[in-house]
């Protein structure tokens, strides 16, 4: 008995859903329901007057439905026929209005992180925007400039250095390339033209590289072009400065090199080598003499550049320990600096022309056979001292015209001599 109930049932329930089914296949033919597509219209009529996103969304899913309900009505082929030209155009509207809202909504985030100095948010935000606008070149002139302002209110340890380095050699690359820019840079960092656009971010990776960096050497070339053209950056004593310190650390170097190969000299060298060691001593201090030349040029330029006292003494003591580094005396220091400005800047990625100064006198005999009285030679010791740090101090965003800077350490003047016994003479 209780199998023969379990199939009743069941089939009991299949003649229910017969019987449904039945009922559904004699529902309303949607092409003779014109109190629904009367409606239908109507809706769509309201909703194509939202210009909204929201409403062209709505629009265009009222559109779709009454296609897929009545579409193949005869009665409703001109609304039909207009339906499927305009959707598509309409789709296309509402995502460009979504693209430009997302865009808004970005470029508000982005202002308003730099208005707060809030620099996760600023390239977080500038990625996304580069990311969806690969050509905007003013956002990417400003991603490219912001360190240097950082780093010369005192955050060295800036997270971003990095990045902004990169944002500028590829604002650099386009615009060298010839790719237009409306401001040149947002905010604080819009420069106006091309060329200064071009020397700022020269200045800027220089700077970042010198000082946060320690890179000196491979900062110079963009610090150097910071220097040239009309831009407002030749005006700017910081790049000489920087050159300046960049040339203190080869002294330090030379110097380092110099006392190494004085010491080797030994009284029991031959001949051969004992000139050979000198002749490369000789080249070292040429080669140093050329490089205080260099370094006192361009702290003299940081000088005549400089705006406040304290910041021109400091580089005033530079150009006369270079000065005095390179001729031994500071007597004629003034009517140098005065002659510099007459001459082109050196391009710190040119080798350095070594300069020797003139032999020593031979001694002299006097009558009688006796030899005048000479200066026993003697080695110099040459004691290599610290790089230059440059320290910038807090300032408004605006780019300085005369930082503080400390003072480089001057290297010793270095000595191109030969250790000699000293010999009495006969009879002495």
């Amino acid at each position: 008995m209780k199998t023969i109930f379990r199939y009743t049932n069941i089939a009991v329930l299949m003649a229910a859903i017969f019987a449904v089914g039945a009922v559904a296949g004699f529902a309303q033919d949607p092409c003779t329901d014109s109190e629904g597509q009367n409606a239908a219209n109507d809706n769509i009529q309201k909703l194509y007057k939202d210009r909204t996103i929201v409403g062209r969304k709505a629009y265009v899913s009222a559109g779709k439905a009454f296609l897929d309900k009545y579409g193949a009505c005869e009665s409703a082929a001109a609304l039909s026929v207009y339906l499927k030209e305009r959707l598509p155009k309409e789709e296309d509207t509402f995502r460009k209005m979504e693209d430009a809202d997302a865009k808004d909504k970005l470029y508000k985030r982005f202002d308003a992180s730099v208005k707060a100095s809030n620099w996760d948010e600023t390239y977080a935000s500038g990625k996304e925007i580069l990311a969806k606008e690969p050509d905007q070149l003013d956002l990417m002139i400003s991603l490219g400039s912001i360190g240097y302002d950082v780093l010369y209110a005192g955050n060295l340890n800036f997270k971003y250095n990095d990045d902004n380095i990169r944002y500028a050699k590829q604002a650099i690359a386009a615009l060298e390339a010839g790719k237009p820019a409306k401001t040149y840079g947002l905010f604080g960092w819009s420069f106006k033209t091309k060329e200064r656009a071009l020397a700022e971010l020269n200045l800027t990776i220089g700077y970042i590289m010198q000082v946060a960096q320690k890179n000196k050497k491979d900062a110079a070339p963009y610090l150097f072009k910071a220097t040239q053209g009309a831009s407002e950056t030749t005006k700017n004593p910081i790049p000489y400065e920087l050159i300046g310190g960049y040339y203190f650390d080869e002294l330090n170097k030379l110097t380092t090199e110099i006392k190494i190969a004085a010491d080797s000299q030994k009284d029991t060298d031959t001949p051969e080598v004992a000139k050979q060691k000198v002749d490369d001593i000789k080249a070292k201090v040429a080669l140093a003499n050329g490089t205080a030349e260099r370094a006192a040029d361009a702290f003299t330029r940081a000088y005549n550049l400089g705006q406040a006292p304290a910041y021109k003494k400091k580089m005033k003591d530079n150009v006369e320990g270079a000065y005095k580094l390179r001729f031994g005396k500071v007597e004629g220091l003034d009517a140098w600096i005065a002659g510099v400005a007459s001459k082109p800047f050196p391009n710190p990625i040119t080798p350095v022309t070594p300069i020797s100064d003139p032999e020593p006198a031979a001694p002299t005999t006097t009558p009688g056979g006796s030899t005048a009285a000479t200066t026993t030679p003697v080695t110099t010791t040459v004691k290599p001292t610290p790089p230059p740090v440059v320290k910038p101090v807090a300032t408004p965003t605006t780019k300085p015209a005369t930082p503080p800077a400390t003072k480089p350490a001057v290297p010793t003047k270095p000595q191109a001599v030969v250790k000699k016994k000293v010999v009495k003479k006969r009879g002495a």
